[in-house]
């Protein structure tokens, strides 16, 4: 039975905490960690939580978390027990390790290879610096990440620069991951590798030039990529797989493409996005089968949309700024016959598509950011 009690670390009252850690061991499902940001930062790492509590910290910009050790592959804070909530923390590697994990959260396996999942966990209002994965889910289900920032101190190439993934989720069930702002992520600011998620109204940017950078990368079926604003990455949202709906988002600035979708994409949508001044393609897809490209706001982009190999693709009533106003919108592309590592070097036969009603006028999307 829970005891709804509070336990406190810092301050100055009788009986309070020095750690963090020692407060947990002593904490029961249902108590509250309340952490002060008089004595931060508090220089803790491989943080356990296992049962279900809620770890609160004064302010989130005062109330700092530093591994502080410099070990190569740290857990900051590892999280196994369901209904367990985090917020108010700034979590750091000072250290410029840049491997560390922020807060890995991770279900087991137990006997006969059963897999017992972590539910419910809530991250919420909270700073990650330089950690190389700021918040990293596996065997979970039903968490809730939001309203979060996650940034790197170090923005130039070298040795020390960082390898970030914003927001990683393996094996992550109906995961919704809202509202965070991600810079200078160097791989992902959003990786899934799951189904059935929500990936909302989140900012994701490199900021200054981008180096093999995705603002979402997915790699699962049935996810909603909805409301996003993703600016200044190499390709703005890739993916690989089928029935997803990508909607209500503003991609623009991206070195390469806006929208990728690859083998073995199918039965996706595409539908409400401002997509804008990407230096190469706004939208390109490579294999795909019955993708739905509908009422999307093409804009000062190089070549708007390209294919390859791709069938029953339904172009529907675009708008396409460099379209003549007069007739279809042609959209040109390739039939492979010749697959090749650099996109450049493919071999083909030209064909097209049509959208046969673009719109006159852009779209005003609702829903972004």
């Amino acid at each position: 039975m829970s005891r709804d009690n509070t336990l406190y670390v810092g301050g100055t009252g009788p009986g309070n905490y020095t750690k963090i850690q020692d407060a947990i061991d002593n904490a029961s499902d249902g108590d509250t960690v309340f952490v002060y940001d008089d004595s931060s930062p508090y220089s803790e790492n491989n943080i356990s939580i296992n049962k279900s509590i809620v770890l609160v910290g004064e302010n989130k910009n005062t109330t700092i978390i530093d591994e502080g050790n410099g070990v190569y592959g740290t857990k900051i804070l590892k999280i196994s027990a369901d209904d367990v909530k985090v917020t108010g923390f700034s979590i750091v590697d000072s250290q410029g390790v840049y491997s560390d994990t922020g807060i890995y959260i991770e279900g087991d396996v137990g006997k006969h290879n059963v897999i017992r999942t972590v539910s419910n966990v809530n991250i919420s209002g909270n700073i990650f610096v330089n950690t190389s994965t700021a918040i990293y889910e596996t065997k979970t289900h039903n968490s809730m990440i939001s309203d979060n920032l996650i940034t790197s101190k170090c923005f130039t190439e070298g040795p020390n620069t960082p390898i970030i993934v914003g927001i990683d989720l393996e094996h992550a069930l109906n995961s919704t991951i809202r509202g965070n702002t991600i810079l200078y992520a160097y791989n992902s600011g959003i990786h899934t590798d799951f189904s059935h998620c929500f990936i909302e109204d989140n900012f994701i940017s490199y900021v200054v030039q981008p180096m093999n950078q995705y603002g979402i990368s997915q790699g699962s079926s049935c996810n909603r990529i909805i409301g996003n604003k993703i600016t200044n990455e190499t390709i703005g949202i890739v993916s690989g797989t089928s029935s997803n709906v990508i909607s209500q988002n503003n991609i623009s600035c991206c070195d390469w493409f806006g929208i990728v979708l690859a083998t073995p994409s199918r039965f996706n949508i595409i539908s409400n996005n401002n997509i804008s001044e990407c230096k190469h393609y706004g939208i390109a897809l490579c294999r795909t089968f019955c993708t739905i490209v509908k009422e999307n706001n093409f804009i000062r982009n190089n070549i708007s949309a390209f294919f390859m190999s791709s069938f029953m693709t339904r172009w529907v009533h675009n708008y396409w700024d460099n379209w003549s106003g007069k007739g279809p919108k042609r959209i040109d592309g390739l039939f492979v016959t010749h697959w090749a590592d650099w996109w450049f070097d493919i071999l083909g036969i030209p064909c097209n598509n049509f959208d046969w009603f673009p719109a006159s006028q852009p779209y005003n999307i609702s829903g972004m950011r």
